[in-house]
């Protein structure tokens, strides 16, 4: 099969419904970027190939049934988008790290909540979270009921989340859908006799809070006139907020702000629950 550097969409397949729910979800975005889709198939035939006993020829088994199912996966596409340029490749490696590689030259990486190798009360998989602890582009983890007239949902914590904010809108325009930035905070308490409040009432912290958000939407809402983009802000967690509004949401778009270690899965704690709970699909972008 052709070894090609991907471009475009990609998308982490496997052959299991969640997997292909996210191959369907990539070819309709791709569509909609007028770009390509590029399919990852991984399968670590490690184990099996430094086995004396089994030499090549069950190594050879595994990658042509991967390879079968593979093709599988990308004539369904091709008859669902025709037009749709779709390559693929099967990878004999570790699942995240086929797509962690591919993804470093792609618009956008496309995956499932998990796959056929984790158990089934598993809410995301480890690849899942790996890729979108690690990528270099965007991650979109498939997962819930996208709801196509729904905004396009983005959290927004400080103005570092502005390549986020900048993200929902591209998406949004392409879908002809609202953008909604939700800022959660939380009011500032006063320990008497150990620390003094930042702020003297809590409508002057409300307004502390909107200012920033200006700062933060303000500049990317200039980019994009046709977007609507609206602000809102609510107090609590953030997690659960933001768990509680995509319910009515096409795409929740959150930041990872710390570059993680290669190994290890380093999320936030609100990047993290949203991704293990949303209601809808999720991006996780990189700022």
């Amino acid at each position: 099969m052709e070894i090609r550097g991907p471009s475009g969409v990609i998308a982490g397949v496997d052959g299991s419904v969640p997997g292909n729910e996210a191959a369907e979800w990539a070819a309709r975005e791709a569509e909609r970027r007028g770009e390509s889709l590029h399919l990852v198939h991984a399968v670590n035939t490690g184990t099996v190939t430094l086995s004396p006993r089994t030499g090549t020829t069950v190594t050879d088994l595994i990658l042509r049934e991967a390879a079968e199912l593979l093709e599988s996966v990308r004539s369904g596409l091709e008859a669902a988008h025709p037009g749709l340029r779709i390559t693929g490749d099967v990878v004999p490696r570790d699942a995240a790290e086929a797509v962690l590689t591919a993804a470093e030259h792609a618009g956008v990486a496309v995956l499932g909540t998990r796959g056929h190798g984790g158990f089934a009360s598993l809410l995301l998989g480890s690849v899942s979270l790996r890729v979108a602890a690690h990528a270099a582009c965007p991650v979109v983890v498939v997962r819930g009921t996208e709801h196509p007239d729904g905004p396009v949902l983005v959290a927004v914590h400080d103005e570092r989340d502005a390549s986020a904010l900048r993200f929902g809108c591209e998406t949004a325009a392409r879908r002809g859908l609202a953008v909604r930035a939700l800022h959660t905070w939380s009011p500032v308490v006063a320990d008497v006799g150990r620390m003094a409040p930042m702020v003297d009432e809590l409508g002057e912290e409300s307004r502390l809070h909107e200012q920033l958000m200006l700062r933060t939407c303000d500049p990317v809402r200039d980019e994009f006139p046709a977007v609507d983009v609206q602000t809102q802000q609510l107090t609590g967690g953030t997690a659960a907020t933001v768990v509680e509004e995509s319910r009515t949401a096409a795409l929740v778009v959150m930041s990872r702000h710390q570059p993680a270690p290669r190994f290890g899965l380093r999320l936030a704690t609100p990047v993290h629950a949203v991704l293990h709970h949303a209601q809808c699909p999720v991006a996780v972008v990189p700022v």
